[in-house]
């Protein structure tokens, strides 16, 4: 459960204020950023989003489905990214662009997330369930562009001789890194910008 005491949540009847459900959200990601799911309560959640601890409990009844919804809510970018993709057409930089944006979204978001998580066996094993019923993974994202790739290289507008999956893997991994490191503790080295880790990627594709 979130920290709290029977005592400190107000018993309120009916349902919370409509808009509280976002700002619950955003407000447990930020505390979760800033402090671990060990010493994120209810309390805090509710004044940071501005509403009552009663809604806290109202939308998420425990830490488990905060952080699910939390994790979910980072999800939805990815939901979006095959519609903008379709968008965009057979344009190699323009989606290397959106998926290098949405995947850097989603991961900061999910990172958080998934460091809470490891702290508890209970959360831990709530979200390798809810990720296993969602078939949800580094997989996906290495899959879906792996596929738009395959079908570049088909058209020839790709180089014959790289594995499109492989370097799907790559551009995947070059994102979490650069996630990774905007999590960490300690100010460290700049990596590569976005776009330089996309031009580089577009050079190593490009058809001899």
């Amino acid at each position: 459960m979130l920290r709290n005491s029977a005592s400190d949540v107000p018993r309120r009847r009916g349902r919370p204020p409509a808009g509280g459900r976002e700002a619950i959200l955003a407000a447990a990601l930020e505390l979760l950023r800033e402090r671990g799911i060990a010493r994120v309560t209810a309390r805090e959640v509710a004044a940071l989003a501005g509403v009552s601890e009663a809604s806290v409990f109202y939308h998420y009844k425990d830490r488990a489905g905060l952080l699910r919804a939390v994790f979910e809510q980072g999800l939805q970018p990815l939901k979006e990214l095959a519609e903008s993709v379709a968008r965009a057409g057979p344009d190699l930089h323009q989606v290397l662009v959106r998926y290098a944006i949405t995947l850097e979204q989603f991961l900061d978001q999910a990172l958080p997330v998934m460091a809470a998580a490891q702290s508890d066996v209970a959360l831990r094993d709530a979200m390798a369930e809810y990720m296993t019923e969602q078939d949800l993974g580094p997989h996906r994202g290495v899959a879906a562009l792996g596929d738009f790739l395959a079908a570049e290289q088909a058209a020839g507008r790709v180089r014959a001789e790289v594995d499109p999956h492989a370097t799907a893997m790559l551009f995947v991994g070059a994102c979490y890194t650069r996630a990774a490191q905007r999590q960490m503790p300690a100010h460290v080295a700049e990596l590569p910008s976005l776009e330089e880790v996309i031009d580089a990627f577009e050079a190593l594709l490009a058809p001899a």
